[in-house]
C-alpha cells in the first residue's frame, strides 16, 4: 500500500498528518456536538413534546457527524479545498452512510414521539 503512494507522489507524512487533522476535527465535533445536544437541541426536544431522556447518546452522536459531515461538504464543495483525504473521504460509501444514519437519528425521535 505504501508502495503506491509513493509511486503517484504523496508524501507518507503528508498523509499522517492529515488523519491526525481528522481525527482533531472528529473530536472536536464531538465535543461541540454534546454542547449544542445538551443545551439547545434538548430544548428543541422538549418543545416538541419528547422527554430529553433514554438513549441521547444516540442523538449527540448523530449530531455531532452531522456537523462534521456538512463541514467536510461545505469544505470540499464551497471552499473547494483539493485534498486526497477529503476527495477520499467524500467519494466513501461509509461517509455517506454515517451521514443518512445521522440524519435518521436526529429525525426518528420526532416521528416516534421519544428518543
Amino acid at each position: 500500500m505504501w508502495n503506491v503512494l509513493i509511486e503517484k507522489g504523496i508524501d507518507i507524512m503528508s498523509l499522517w498528518k492529515g488523519y491526525a487533522l481528522t481525527m482533531i476535527e472528529i473530536i472536536g465535533f464531538l465535543v461541540v456536538g454534546f454542547i449544542l445536544t445538551e443545551f439547545p437541541l434538548s430544548k428543541l426536544y422538549e418543545r416538541g413534546g419528547i422527554s430529553f431522556v433514554g438513549n441521547v447518546g444516540s442523538v449527540w452522536i448523530g449530531f455531532s457527524f452531522i456537523l462534521f459531515s456538512l463541514y467536510t461538504l461545505f469544505r470540499t464543495y464551497v471552499l473547494t479545498n483539493e485534498s486526497p483525504l477529503l476527495n477520499g473521504r467524500i467519494t466513501s460509501l461509509t461517509f455517506w452512510c454515517v451521514f443518512i444514519w445521522s440524519i435518521y437519528s436526529l429525525t426518528s425521535p420526532f416521528v416516534r414521539g421519544s428518543i
